[in-house]
């Protein structure tokens, strides 16, 4: 079964519920601000260990409170 990945708007509400900009947010994955504007635009369409590896730090985030 076909796994697509987190869509744009979960990683969005993650991004904001953590009170980061995308540039803020950007630097935990050390990717720039564009890469987190197309994760938040198109979601997170990358297969294999990639993706999943960012989807789980997504989520571990996720369940942390914000600052």
């Amino acid at each position: 079964m076909h796994n697509p990945g987190m869509t744009g708007a979960q990683i969005k509400k993650i991004r904001e519920a953590r009170g980061e900009t995308q540039a803020e947010f950007g630097e935990r994955f050390g990717v720039d601000q564009s890469t987190i504007h197309r994760w938040e635009t198109n979601g997170i369409t990358d297969r294999g260990v990639t993706r999943l590896a960012i989807e789980r730090v997504l989520l571990d985030l996720k369940s942390l409170p914000s600052h």
